[in-house]
């Protein structure tokens, strides 16, 4: 069993990491990850390429217009997302910039430890660190 470990920001009693330089909610109930940064910044940070415009996603908050875009090369930790599907709203309103959705991590086993302050991921031998996300369309919605 191969593993890696992030430690937890201290000053958040959820569970949030720091990627790129910025505060990342691991989410266990969203299943789109978001980076909610206003889109003229986010295509300065990061080198992206635009997928879909004029998207929706619906979550507690009710619904999110914005675009979809997908990043080379996006790192959680050891695990490299070649090709990274993320949802960007147009609006940002969320208090953190990045919000990891739980199923990036399907197939591993995750463990928020708030008593160590650390995030960690096992996955099995034969699993590769190299991995995608797509986000797909379903009965019109993202």
């Amino acid at each position: 069993m191969k593993e890696f470990s992030i430690p937890l920001m201290e000053k958040y009693t959820r569970p949030v990491i720091k990627l790129y330089n910025l505060p990342a909610l691991i989410d266990t109930g969203a299943v789109i990850p978001v980076i909610s940064i206003f889109p003229s910044i986010f295509e300065k940070y990061f080198d992206s390429k635009l997928i879909l415009e004029n998207g929706t996603i619906s979550g507690i908050g009710g619904d999110e217009l914005g675009a979809v875009y997908s990043l080379a090369n996006f790192k959680i930790g050891d695990l490299i997302f070649e090709d990274f599907e993320v949802f960007v709203p147009y609006e940002p309103r969320l208090q953190f910039p990045i919000l990891l959705s739980a199923n990036l991590f399907h197939g591993m086993i995750y463990e928020i430890d708030t008593i160590n302050k650390k995030f960690t991921v096992r996955m099995n031998d034969d699993q590769p660190f190299n991995r995608e996300f797509k986000i797909r369309k379903v009965r019109g919605n993202l």
